[in-house]
């Protein structure tokens, strides 16, 4: 079991000679011209502070984008509007999901739970807490369209899945556990209506991306991703078309079509290594039109900087992205509200 954290000492190691690479090539420049960066606020509670929303307006009729670093222990809340940040949570949280339902927020916390909140514009209140059956905690939550939470145990090969009723009453472990074969380290997952798939590492450390029968745990391999690349965010669109990211020589967001096991239908390559900014988490708007992203950028190999990044869906250009902040690096983020 590797402690996802360790990994993503692993994975700067590894994009460090992709940095040099492309300075001595002078490759990338930074993904939106000149950057402006800021330094962290650290967030006083395990509490969010209000969210400070001039209109008074929050989801559903306003965007908001939930970012998480769970080494650090916060959670950031961003208007997309103005890409300003508007509410913090030291809440140790690692992964994100947002209820298509209820707008309700999962987070996945370093001490082996889930927490669950109302997201409100006047106020976000945390209503559940789940217990993991195996923990250290979950990087990949999602939800499904009946409400019910998947949650994979980080370096495990153990999906727990917990119903909405329990959600609702509050507190509890998991209706059941999934255990997968293929897939032996579990990192993001993506659920609809009536699928789950999920990326991580086989017995080999080789990364690929697989389904999973929500009621057995059986799983089938549905891409083998290049050796060399690291799996990160997946998610599923309106049309159950999954886009997958990857990091390494070229950062790349790709969409399958159902059954996922084909070649791509889209490919976008958004950047080499780490100096042109690389992708974790992904979560696409309700509108279907944003796909927003955790960035990290590493202007030189001692200075780094996290932000949230949007792109264009369908696939084909980066757009804005809220100012970086020096030592941040967001694991998961989560929009509010998602397509129902």
């Amino acid at each position: 079991m590797q402690d996802y954290f360790v990994r993503r000492a692993i994975v700067a190691t590894f994009l460090l000679p992709l940095l040099a690479a492309c300075q001595e090539t002078r490759l990338a420049p930074a993904l939106n011209g000149p950057q402006t960066f800021v330094e962290r606020t650290a967030a006083a509670t395990a509490t969010f502070s209000t969210p400070k929303v001039t209109n008074g307006k929050g989801p559903p009729s306003e965007t908001w984008i939930f970012a998480s670093n769970g080494e650090v222990g916060n959670v950031d809340v961003y208007s997309a509007k103005t890409l300003k940040m508007i509410s913090q949570c030291s809440c140790t949280g690692v992964g994100l999901a947002v209820d298509p339902r209820s707008g309700d927020l999962a987070v996945g916390t370093r001490s082996a739970t889930i927490t669950v909140w109302h997201v409100k514009s006047k106020q976000i209140t945390l209503f559940a807490t789940l217990k993991l059956s195996q923990g250290p905690y979950a990087i990949g939550l999602a939800f499904d369209k009946k409400g019910d939470l998947y949650a994979g145990n980080a370096g495990d090969n153990a999906i727990d899945f917990f119903e909405s009723g329990e959600i609702e009453a509050g507190s509890g472990g998991p209706t059941r556990t999934l255990f997968t074969s293929n897939l032996n380290e579990v990192l993001y997952l993506a659920a609809d209506a009536h699928n789950l798939l999920a990326d991580g590492y086989n017995s080999s450390g080789q990364p690929i991306l697989v389904s999973v029968d929500t009621s057995t745990g059986a799983d089938t391999i549905l891409q083998t991703i290049a050796s060399g690349s690291l799996p990160e965010g997946v998610v599923f669109d309106r049309q159950d078309n999954l886009i997958l990211n990857t990091v390494g020589n070229n950062n790349t967001l790709t969409v399958f079509k159902k059954p996922w096991n084909g070649s791509p239908t889209s490919t976008f390559v958004y950047g080499s290594g780490a100096e042109s900014g690389y992708y974790t988490g992904i979560s696409l708007n309700r509108s279907q039109n944003t796909l927003w992203a955790g960035s990290f950028f590493l202007p030189v190999q001692s200075q780094g900087y996290g932000s949230v990044q949007a792109n264009s869906y369908p696939l084909g250009s980066v757009g804005r992205s809220s100012t970086g902040i020096e030592s941040e690096f967001y694991d998961s983020v989560a929009v509010d509200p998602q397509a129902k």
